[in-house]
């Protein structure tokens, strides 16, 4: 029996990492890319940018939006202040007076008490009158040609909605290494997706859409980026991946940061799930198998991983000792880096620090999610 445990444990690993991406890939091949056309006259655009004592970062966000290549005639941008305690609103406004950005629209809205993403989302998309809504956060910065990019895959009317490419700076550190070697590994698993059907959520930091498709966030959703290209996929329309329509960011130099950042994504991802249970239905998904091997799997993982080393240690035979014994030493391993971190400079070392961490994630956001300890307001990591 505990072998049967230790192989059935070890393939659901070895496949959610492994066996699904590789065949998502193989399915890729033989599916072209839906083509970018774009528009004879381009469409107005709103960039809604939720903010949170933002000050600092919103001068650097209008240049980069500055500097688009965009009709700034069809441009409108409005933050969103979600209760911002600092001189953000006041910031927003001197500069929209200022040069270089006199020749650009943009709006504020404010309201407080602080009420989270959602309902920043909600007051933005509500306030616009344009075609598109470009969807973008407040630390990053845009390529100039994104949204371009962006728009022109939506001009296909079977497209409901485009995701960015975010891509991280050169980073100073392993742990900012792997964490950006996670999110190449990532997107290279999205880009098969968008072929085959589509995407099972968008980048945050840039996606766009119609602003017809947009149907209000709930108060208490934590993953806008989930949530609402699922809404579109559930009207009939795909969910694309653009790659070259990139946003840069840097990525977490600290796996402490990086992991609290994860808990909270996937503690919204137990949210969305329950939330939305049609995704589980091959009848009302069209990517559901996709949407349960990417998306859920991963959340069951850590509990595969413990059963693969208990059912190692109680397997009989002494192939199954050998994997027990390399198990703990690289758990033990991974250990010893709590002591001395300086081992963290080892590359393998600490991918699988990062590794273990974001598993362990997994299970503190089941219990978060559990126990209802969910927290709707988003924090600067």
């Amino acid at each position: 029996m505990w072998s049967l445990i230790f192989w059935l444990a070890s393939f659901f690993v070895i496949y959610t990492f492994i066996g699904y991406p590789l065949l998502i890939q193989l399915i890729a091949k033989r599916k072209a890319t839906l083509p970018a056309t774009e528009p004879e006259t381009w469409p107005s655009i709103g960039l809604v940018i939720p903010v949170h004592n933002e000050a600092g970062c919103v001068e650097k966000k209008l240049l980069s939006i500055n500097e688009l290549d965009y009709p700034k005639e069809k441009m409108t941008v409005t933050f969103v202040s979600d209760g911002s305690e600092d001189n953000t609103v006041e910031v927003i406004e001197a500069l929209s007076q200022t040069e270089p950005f006199s020749a650009l629209t943009i709006k504020s809205i404010q309201y407080a008490p602080r009420a989270g993403k959602p309902t920043a989302l909600n007051h933005g998309v509500a306030a616009q009158d344009c075609d598109i809504l470009i969807m973008t956060d407040a630390r990053q910065n845009i390529d100039k040609s994104a949204i371009k990019r962006l728009v022109a895959r939506l001009n296909n009317p079977s497209i409901g909605a485009v995701s960015g490419e975010l891509v991280f700076l050169d980073p100073e550190t392993h742990t900012g290494a792997n964490v950006g070697l996670y999110w190449r590994y990532e997107k290279w698993i999205r880009d098969a997706e968008s072929r085959v059907h589509s995407v099972a959520g968008v980048t945050g930091a840039l996606y766009a859409i119609r602003r017809e498709d947009f149907k209000p966030l709930y108060p208490e959703a934590i993953l806008d980026d989930f949530e609402v290209p699922m809404a579109i996929l559930k009207q009939g329309k795909r969910i694309v991946f653009e790659a070259g329509a990139e946003v840069y960011d840097a990525p977490q130099e600290a796996s402490e940061r990086e992991k609290q950042r994860k808990i909270r994504t996937l503690t919204g991802n137990f949210q969305s799930f329950a939330h939305n249970s049609w995704l589980f239905s091959p009848f009302k998904n069209p990517i559901a198998w996709q949407f349960i091997s990417h998306k859920v799997f991963r959340l069951f993982v850590p509990y595969a991983l413990l059963l693969t080393l208990i059912s190692s240690l109680l397997a009989p035979g002494p192939f199954y000792k050998v994997i027990f014994l390399a198990q703990l030493i690289a758990y033990g391993a991974v250990a010893a880096t709590y002591f001395k971190p300086t081992l963290k400079e080892n590359r393998l070392l600490n991918f699988m620090v990062v590794f273990l961490e974001l598993n362990w994630a997994s299970v503190v956001a089941l219990k978060k999610f559990a126990t209802g300890e969910v927290e709707i307001k988003w924090q600067k990591t």
